[in-house]
């Protein structure tokens, strides 16, 4: 895993260089194979039900993801990552449900959201595009990094139905790719990737789709 000291970190036009140009495909790719890996330690626990929630199943998630961790690089494992912006009136600054943070600066990440999906569950679908991907593409979420992750609880319904309905809907978006499988990540097959155009500065984004079914 290519990654760099980040108290040295080099600045272009007054912003910070892009944390997956550092990390380079093989730091992204075990950043996967590790929430990966706790993903198939948390599916044999049997500890998630249909009736659980998203921040109830991203919490056992994470509690695996931390038994996984490699915690000899220069990232470390943030869960429910605060942006801190403030804003006025009633709730709470964009929170990412989990990344990888770079020691500096703070909003230096490769970033996780996760989303409950359900067969026919168009709120849910609705979600998973306006509350996840889109937020990566204003620049919500992982302003510096080009490349994230989504990822869709399965906890009912067809897997394969599911996916194509996400499929169709990310295929809508702004997009330079639309959403196609990729290479398994070790033994786990439903690995997706799609490649948008960001809203604020037109730059390519890339984001992976993990598609988690606990039915």
């Amino acid at each position: 895993m290519r990654l760099a000291d980040r108290t040295d970190q080099q600045f272009i036009s007054g912003r910070p260089k892009d944390l997956a140009e550092e990390l380079g495909s093989d730091g992204i790719r075990t950043i996967l194979r590790i929430i990966c890996a706790a993903y198939i330690k948390l599916r044999n626990s049997g500890v998630v039900t249909p009736d659980m929630s998203e921040p109830e199943i991203t919490e056992e998630l994470y509690y695996e993801l931390l038994g996984v961790w490699n915690n000899k690089t220069s990232l470390r494992p943030i869960h429910e990552k605060s942006h801190g912006r403030r804003k006025t009136g009633p709730g709470k600054t964009p929170t990412i449900d989990f990344c990888f943070r770079a020691i500096f600066p703070p909003n230096s990440y490769f970033g996780t959201e996760c989303k409950l999906l359900k067969e026919n569950d168009n709120e849910r679908y609705k979600d998973y595009i306006a509350g996840g991907v889109c937020r990566y593409l204003t620049g919500k979420y992982s302003e510096n990094c080009s490349i994230g992750s989504m990822i869709g609880y399965i906890t009912s319904g067809n897997t394969g139905e599911i996916i194509s309905e996400i499929k169709n809907r990310v295929d809508k978006t702004r997009n330079a790719s639309k959403m196609g499988k990729s290479d398994p990540i070790n033994s786990f097959n439903e690995h997706y990737k799609s490649v948008h155009k960001r809203e604020i500065d037109f730059s390519l984004f890339q984001v992976h789709h993990l598609f988690f079914s606990f039915a």
